[in-house]
């Protein structure tokens, strides 16, 4: 078996940029854009419902679930459109007849949206993609260029919060401020006038209440895992059966490795899985080998390479579309079209797909991997930066966040760490290189535990400090998030590696440096000087 993905050269190839499979057909983008017209409205009425004193647990959920599941899942059969478009339409009736019917009883006033989209049971999917098309074009038109570009900084931040909010549901907490705090979100788009100053506090509000369940996430992490420690990663393969598990549940993947601990399956690990290695309760499965590939999302030849059963958990992100199909299986509510539906944690013909797949015939070696941390280390470490810091011993701090494994971004730190100025440190989630003032942690893209880290180290020295300088190296939904979040708390300097036109629209960026006062990288010589 050819192992293709070796770091040195793997990160040279991009699929997003190499055949544009991160793009989202223009079919499931004007459906989204039908599916929020629902979702606002259905948040307008679920508020005021809450306002009124009844339980809107279940509809809260529903929409956050909505939106979570529009950022993971772009490959949906039109039977799956039109069954999202038919459920969000039934949710709204139910939830608006409920709202009227209770203010009725209670004798109080009650106020309707106006509904704009003519929904019937005949309806095809191209009228309904073809009206919600109008009806946003309309609402869009009427708005200036700043007034659109922060219109997409809230819908980023919503999803954002909605994808961290399903990720702490994994450990079964629930946060119900944080779903409210979503549907007021989504209900300020119901507004005929558009509000600037509303949208600009409820996205502050958002990226707060974002950050505050990422905190959370950690700490269920470690309630349900147990602690992190300094762990080597064997990026190697062994001759077997096996079973690789891509995306970012922790949580279905444990509950997998329990399933197969006795069934003579080997488990690789993908993506932002790579941290499940640091666990203490993961290194209990002997049937947990290693760690496949070195992409986090779209990594098509790392599919295509696997002689197994592949598992995507939940909140993939993963544009399938040049795949094989027969072997892929997930447990999204709305799976991708050709991939096989795990529900309830029932992994039998995973586990039965494996089997029947030819495995690896005789592995491969690969260098390994540390990822985590020493936690005694680490707190004296960040003590002896943050005791430096305060005596100018080190004049400059740089924060590198998680890397995108891109050789541009590569090239790009290689370059700007031999030009920092002197007695500069860096504390690195993702790079390191022959610079000797560099404490490099791997978490991989696990946010949580960057928190964590963060929060420490913050705990010691003034995040509002005009030495400290932060680098986003990893565009994805969070990132605007993540960027607000740090400029609220204070941050002076924040850069934002470049992202590709189709993660963030250069306008939107445009917006964001001149609101929020963020730097985009340019050169690592010019950069340097800026810090």
């Amino acid at each position: 078996m050819f192992y293709n993905y070796y770091r040195d050269e793997s990160s040279e190839y991009d699929e997003c940029t190499a055949r544009g499979v991160c793009s989202i057909a223009p079919k499931i983008s004007s459906l989204q854009e039908v599916l929020l017209i629902f979702l606002r409205q259905l948040s307008y009425y679920a508020l005021k419902l809450a306002d009124i004193g009844e339980d809107i647990s279940a509809v809260s959920a529903n929409i956050v679930e909505s939106l979570s599941n529009l950022v993971s899942t772009t490959d949906y059969t039109d039977e799956q459109l039109l069954g999202l478009v038919s459920k969000q339409y039934a949710y709204l009736i139910k939830t608006k007849r409920q709202y009227i019917k209770v203010c009725k009883e209670k004798e109080i006033p009650y106020s309707e949206l106006k509904f704009a989209l003519d929904i019937n049971p005949q309806i095809t999917l191209s009228s309904v993609i073809s009206q919600g098309e109008r009806i946003f074009l309309d609402k869009y038109n009427k708005m200036s260029v700043s007034e659109r570009n922060m219109y997409e900084i809230l819908l980023t931040v919503l999803k954002s919060v909605s994808s961290n909010i399903v990720q702490l549901r994994d450990f079964s907490v629930s946060d119900s401020g944080s779903e409210i705090e979503v549907l007021r979100g989504l209900d300020l788009l119901n507004s005929r006038r558009f509000s600037l100053s509303k949208v600009k506090k409820g996205i502050r509000i958002l990226a707060e209440t974002d950050s505050r369940v990422i905190r959370q996430t950690a700490k269920a992490q470690r309630e349900n895992f147990g602690n992190v420690s300094e762990t080597e990663v064997s990026h190697s393969t062994s001759k077997g059966k096996s079973i690789l598990v891509s995306g970012g549940s922790l949580d279905e993947l444990y509950s997998l490795l329990k399933d197969t601990s006795n069934n003579n399956i080997d488990i690789y690990t993908h993506g932002d899985l790579l941290i499940a290695h640091a666990f203490d309760e993961f290194k209990k499965f002997n049937n947990l080998k290693g760690h496949y590939g070195t992409c986090s999302e779209n990594c098509i030849l790392d599919f295509a390479t696997f002689p197994g059963a592949i598992l995507l958990t939940r909140n993939s992100s993963q544009n399938l579309e040049y795949l094989y199909r027969g072997r892929l299986f997930s447990t999204e509510i709305f799976k991708p079209k050709g991939v096989i539906q795990i529900v309830n944690k029932d992994f039998k013909q995973l586990i039965e797909s494996a089997r029947e797949a030819k495995g690896f015939a005789k592995g491969q070696i690969r260098e390994s991997e540390l990822v985590g941390y020493n936690s005694e280390e680490l707190k004296s470490k960040l003590e002896d930066i943050s005791t430096k810091f305060k005596n100018r011993e080190i004049e400059k701090l740089v924060i590198v966040g998680i890397s995108n494994y891109s050789k541009q971004q590569e090239f790009y730190f290689k370059n700007l760490f031999k030009h920092l100025p002197e007695k500069t440190y860096v504390i690195s989630f993702s790079y390191q290189f022959d610079f000797l003032n560099v404490l490099k942690i791997n978490l991989v893209n696990n946010m949580p535990l960057v928190y964590e880290v963060m929060e420490k180290l913050f705990e010691k020295i003034e995040i509002n400090s005009d030495r400290i300088s932060f680098f986003l190296t990893k565009c994805d939904t969070g990132s605007i998030s993540k960027i607000i979040s740090l400029k609220n708390n204070g941050a002076k300097k924040v850069f934002l590696f470049q992202c590709t036109p189709n993660l963030i629209n250069p306008s939107v960026l445009s917006t964001l440096e001149k609101t929020y006062g963020i730097k985009s990288t340019s050169t690592p010589e010019k950069d340097a000087k800026l810090i």
